[in-house]
């Protein structure tokens, strides 16, 4: 989700509710928008789509994991908070960078929105460090100031949450939610930190390449554990989603996650619940 400017001012506020009505009323229903009253499974096969360059997508996916088709949208059973509490703690993991207090229920929630920060480099090809702590680009007190989103998770694997899960005030996230069209509760918006790169094949300004693979064994670990608290507080696994599917339909559609492994995700978060006894 790329990086959206807070307006100070009665008439810059004004004229950026304009511009966000705008954006709400230019929505057309573009064939492959997916069915939000589906069935959950069949939700997520739509909603985790490949994204590629410049915001195309690819075809709805056949299926999921045995587990996953077996636990979307189901209640959490067979995993306790208390059995995850441990299991944090024996990684060193504190809730309060998962998205807040496992204590406070998420009656309303429904969808777990992965996003990637897109943050656009001005160099030729990847630093060698991107993965990297000391890297800028990971530095998270930075990023918990920007209050667009839940959670933000960096290429070291670490995490840090900028708005509560159980906030009354959550992130717009998406273009979906900024124009109300599900209430804003019911998403879990997580930002997961990916440098990019122009496309210098186009003449128009972008963002479009991203390192492959997009996300690293760390930084999808620690997603399935936001991914499990967010869901064990909810009282029923959430329907995992990209950004840019929610968003089509409307103008500008962002264009992430960029080569997001799902397969290396849906592993972690079964090897997670499955010490809860939930996934063998």
């Amino acid at each position: 989700m790329k990086q959206m400017l807070l307006s100070i001012g009665l008439t810059i506020s004004f004229a950026s509710a304009v511009s966000a009505q705008g954006v709400c009323n230019r929505f057309r229903a573009e064939p492959g928008r997916c069915d939000l009253n589906a069935a959950p499974v069949e939700q997520a096969k739509c909603l985790l789509r490949p994204v590629k360059k410049f915001g195309h997508l690819g075809e709805p996916l056949r299926g999921l994991t045995p587990q996953f088709e077996y636990i979307i949208g189901q209640p959490v059973f067979g995993i306790a908070i208390e059995q995850f509490r441990i299991l944090l703690d024996s990684q060193g993991i504190s809730e309060a960078d998962l998205g807040g207090s496992l204590s406070a229920p998420l009656p309303n929630a429904k969808y777990f929105v992965i996003h990637d920060t897109s943050d656009l480099l001005e160099a030729s090809e990847f630093p060698a460090d991107i993965n990297s702590k000391s890297s800028s680009l990971n530095d998270l007190s930075r990023r918990v100031t920007q209050k667009v989103a839940h959670v933000y998770i960096n290429r070291a694997g670490q995490s840090v949450t900028a708005v509560a899960f159980e906030s009354a005030t959550p992130p717009s996230g998406t273009k979906l939610g900024l124009c109300n069209r599900v209430p804003r509760t019911a998403f879990i918006h997580v930002e997961n930190i990916q440098a990019r790169l122009r496309d210098r094949s186009v003449r128009f300004r972008n963002d479009a390449l991203a390192p492959e693979p997009g996300f690293t064994r760390n930084q999808i670990e620690r997603l399935a554990f936001v991914y499990v608290a967010a869901s064990l507080r909810a009282g029923k696994w959430l329907i995992p989603a990209y950004h840019s599917p929610l968003d089509l339909g409307f103008p500008d559609r962002h264009d992430d996650p960029q080569n997001f492994n799902l397969e290396s995700w849906f592993e972690n978060v079964s090897a997670i619940i499955g010490v809860g006894g939930q996934i063998h």
